[in-house]
């Protein structure tokens, strides 16, 4: 990739240093070498901007540098400048997708010429572009879209200029709250033909229903500034998606490649048919498809294709797609493999429908390829021809140019990124390059539509509990409560099951969804408090199947008396023992330490499967052994609290406050246990002994070396790079005086310490995570509590918590908070999670917004979250500061649902 910073040593240097732009400009240019031979390509409309940027390309050929390099932001006419100067100028002008995997014979095939190295890099003329000021843009979208109404443009321009102003954090973010040029066009291409849709396009477009929550916000406060509003009311499509239906038909050639899906109309789907088919109409080339799985995109596609009787070409991407298997498709002919045009180049030729699915899935630079053929009008194919329209700038004058039909677009599906995709963020990487359009989760009125059709035996009273069932899990996974997100396709299966098998009812069905979140007991435990509320219950005890993952082992009858409790005997191999009174951690039997048997001293599991003896046979064993018995458990707990450093009233405090958010600890381990840092995309691995033979290894393969192939691999050992690369997590406390005196108030300090264990407790034995635990208090802004070399048992935990206490109780009055956060955010290096938990009693102290400017340094991930308040303080504080850096907690229960949003939004 190509810097600023790289460029300082480059031609087409200004006086300050940095790359020449059009604010180097006094005067127009004159050139003697170049002429420009005709006028503008066809719809390419020329501003100043534009036209100083044309001149600075000239004057970089005319130096003598004829290699020019143009470096600007996304979306901001860098190749649309570039063709017009060769069009301009009577030149050929041919498009070359440069990425990552591209191999020397790659270069030779599509440009019979050797591209950039390390030598020849510093030969480029830099020109640096920036986005076109507000009256340009206006005067092109407004003659581009000659109908569009002057208030809507104003409208569209306004947001445009406030989103722009935002800070936030990063590039990523940035690109994905911005109105680019190219997203412009596409909004007013559709507002031309439905201008009372403005807020419903743009949302769409910006795909707001993926965006985080604070950035959803953001978009809804500059829609509201602008006033721009979100029309709620859903209309009846029919009368409107009828006539565009009729007018885009098409006759096929080839009937065996239209699609004849299943499909039962509603009104949800529906109107996502006609937001897509609106857009099919108006032209747009390239359509993204966007929603969580199960909920019909594909359904959906198809049965527009089916109505609009297009031809489809079909290809599904996943992680080792590479551009080679996008644009050929091998076979073995007479033993012989021989290169066939793929689907895209298929779809291409003919006219057809090319539908892209699981785009998110494919390395980036693979999908990134099509904004060439989409923006470009071109593309190089490996064996040396090229894909170009008719009115492409340069096409027809390649003798090797193969003419793309008009009728050809791309419609492309993915999900949205994260749990449990965990695909590539094709949406913020290049959603600009297609009219963007969301499948939303269905309403209860579509969802039991699509259920009645497929359940013509079920009881409708059912069918209706399921939808409601459904929509409570709807709303769990919005809130983050849980991480899946069950959709249709799950709800269809259950009803699918019972019409087809009514006598296992409503239980059994609905276990065939949900079998493998069981095995999560946080998350099983809440789906079954849902599906609890509907009458359906989840977990039952299965006998002799499985229970807490493991068989049980059914009755047992102990072999001897129950009469001297004792630890027993260690087995070095650890054999099942059932009945008897010998060995330690047997199941079923009588005096020894283990599980189901009686009189034994205390629980000792070995991982078998538990024998359970009768209540009957328990009640047998005597006083004196039970006496005993309890003698030896209370020795035993004794030890091990000795062992721990802890006496049993110590055990007593740990356990009381442990007991207060056991259920937190389990949600956040469950949402911790599935939360992933994206890994590094696969790549090339060479020096392989097996996969495809690397061309550049051919003399090697002759001399009869072994390792001379390649093959798609992660670039490190580990297949999750939080493993490879843990995550820097520091928690900074407020210990200071405050919390101990406002206790009584609003049990501020209690809820610091179920905080605290909380953490300790979820990322002990993580390693994903490098733990910190860092106090402040009146006294010093850095105190010391827990590292990632500090072993957190119970004990250790327990001393934590009574420090925090001790220095509540016994320091000076003051606060460093301020001193905290900066000490916290100069000493962390970049990517870091800094978690702040303290109480809003700032004011006492002088402490501003401002003074919490630290929070937003854009290399760290800095949170506060209020945990005390007096009045109001807290969430007005909170409102204060932007990006969502600061939240307010006045429930333990609400913890670890924003401990999850925020490493979400750190490890993004």
């Amino acid at each position: 990739s190509i810097t600023p910073r790289a460029s300082l040593n480059a031609h087409g240097i200004n006086v300050g240093g940095g790359m020449i732009g059009v604010g180097d400009l006094v005067t127009p240019l004159k050139f003697d070498a170049y002429e420009r031979e005709r006028g503008n390509m066809p719809d390419f409309i020329e501003t100043k901007t534009t036209r100083d940027v044309q001149d600075l390309i000239l004057a970089g050929f005319e130096s003598g540098k004829r290699s020019v390099a143009i470096v600007g932001p996304k979306g901001c006419y860098k190749s649309a400048v570039a063709r017009n100067v060769a069009h301009t100028l009577g030149e050929k002008c041919e498009l070359l997708s440069v990425h990552s995997d591209m191999s020397q014979r790659d270069l030779l095939m599509t440009r019979e010429k050797s591209w950039i190295t390390s030598e020849i890099w510093p030969m480029f003329h830099w020109i640096e572009t920036k986005p076109l000021p507000s009256d340009e843009l206006r005067d092109i979208l407004s003659q581009l879209f000659p109908s569009l109404k002057s208030e809507v443009l104003t409208q569209v321009l306004s947001l445009q200029q406030k989103l722009d102003e935002i800070k936030v954090d990063s590039v990523a973010e940035k690109e994905s709250l911005q109105l680019t040029m190219r997203k412009m066009k596409h909004i007013c291409r559709r507002l031309e033909q439905r201008p009372a849709s403005l807020g419903e396009i743009i949302q769409n477009t910006l795909m707001t229903s993926f965006l985080s929550d604070w950035e959803r916000g953001i978009v809804e406060k500059c829609l509201s500034r602008c006033g721009i509003v979100i029309n709620d009311q859903k209309q009846n499509p029919s009368p409107g998606m009828d006539k565009i239906l009729e007018s885009c038909k098409r006759t096929s050639s080839n009937p065996l490649l239209v699609p004849n899906p299943r499909f039962e109309k509603n009104p949800g789907q529906s109107m996502v048919m006609m937001d897509i088919l609106e857009a099919h109409s108006v032209g747009e080339r390239a359509l993204l498809i966007s929603g969580y799985q199960g909920v019909g995109k594909n359904k959906i596609v198809d049965f527009l294709l089916k109505e609009l009787n297009c031809e489809r070409e079909y290809l599904q991407l996943h992680r080792d797609t590479t551009i080679q298997s996008l644009l050929l498709a091998p076979s073995v002919d007479d033993g012989r493999i021989v290169y066939h045009d793929s689907p895209l180049v298929r779809a291409a030729i003919h006219g057809r429908i090319l539908v892209l699915d699981e785009a998110d899935k494919a390395p980036v630079e693979v999908v990134a390829l099509l904004k060439g053929l989409i923006e470009d009008g071109q593309l190089s194919l490996p064996d040396g021809r090229m894909l170009c329209y008719e009115d492409s700038s340069s096409g027809p004058e390649f003798n090797s140019c193969i003419t793309i039909d008009k009728n050809f677009a791309i419609w492309t599906i993915i999900n949205p990124v994260g749990y449990p995709f965990h695909g590539n963020d094709l949406s913020r990487e290049m959603s600009d390059v297609f009219s963007c359009h969301i499948c939303p989760n269905l309403d209860m009125e579509s969802h039991k539509r699509i259920l009645l059709s497929y359940g013509k035996n079920v009881n409708p009273k059912v069918i209706d509990k399921i939808i409601n069932v459904w929509e409570d899990l709807r709303v769990a996974h919005l809130s983050g409560k849980i991480n899946y997100p069950f959709s249709v396709r799950e709800s269809v299966n259950v009803v699918k099951h019972m019409n087809a098998f009514p006598e296992d009812g409503m239980d059994e069905a609905v276990d065939n969804v949900i079998a493998f979140d069981r095995l999560d007991k946080g998350l099983s435990m809440y789906l079954d408090g849902i599906f609890a509320g509907h009458g359906i219950r989840i977990m039952k005890e299965e006998s002799p199947k499985k229970k807490d993952g493991r068989a049980e082992g059914g009755i047992s009858t102990p072999k001897t008396r129950a009469s001297s409790p004792k630890h027993g005997q260690v087995d070095p191999n650890n054999a099942p023992h059932v009945g008897g009174n010998t060995w330690a951690g047997g199941s079923g039997g009588s005096d020894t330490a283990g599980l189901g048997g009686r009189g034994g001293p205390y629980r000792l599991d070995s991982g078998h499967p538990v024998h359970q003896i009768s209540d009957e046979m328990k009640s047998q064993v005597s006083e004196d052994a039970k006496m005993r018995a309890r003698e030896m458990a209370d020795k035993a707990l004794a030890d091990r609290l000795k062992e721990l450093e802890m006496g049993k009233l110590d055990y007593q405090r740990y356990n009381r406050i442990r007991t207060q958010v056991e259920e937190q600890i389990t949600q956040l381990k469950s949402h911790l246990k599935d939360l992933k840092k994206r890994s590094e995309e696969r790549v090339w691995l060479k020096n392989q002994t097996t996969g495809e033979l690397d061309e550049s290894r051919i003399v090697d393969a002759v001399a009869g070396e072994k390792n001379i192939f390649r093959r798609r691999g992660n670039p490190d050992a580990n297949t999750d790079s939080l493993h490879s690369h843990p995550v820097t997590i520091k928690l900074i406390v407020d210990i200071s005086t405050s919390m101990y005196r406002f206790n009584g108030y609003d049990q501020r300090l209690e809820r610091l310490l179920e905080a605290t264990l909380m953490m300790m407790e979820c990322l002990r034995d993580d390693k994903r995570f490098k733990f910190y635990i860092v106090g402040h208090n009146g006294s010093s802004a850095k105190i010391p509590l827990v590292n990632p070399g500090t072993t957190l048992d119970e004990a250790a935990q327990l001393r934590v918590l009574e420090c925090m206490v001790a220095n509540t109780q016994y320091t000076y009055a003051g606060d460093n908070t301020v001193e905290a956060i900066s000490s916290a955010v100069e000493d962390a290096t970049k990517g870091e999670l800094i978690i702040v938990i303290s109480d809003a009693n700032l004011e006492r102290y002088d402490i501003t917004v401002d003074d919490l400017a630290p929070l937003q340094d854009p290399d760290v991930h800095a949170h506060l979250i209020f945990i005390g308040s007096l009045g109001d303080e807290a969430a007005e504080l909170a409102g204060c500061i932007p990006n969502e850096r600061a939240q307010v907690c006045l429930q333990s229960s609400q913890l670890p649902l924003i401990i999850k949003k925020v490493v979400t939004n750190a490890l993004r």
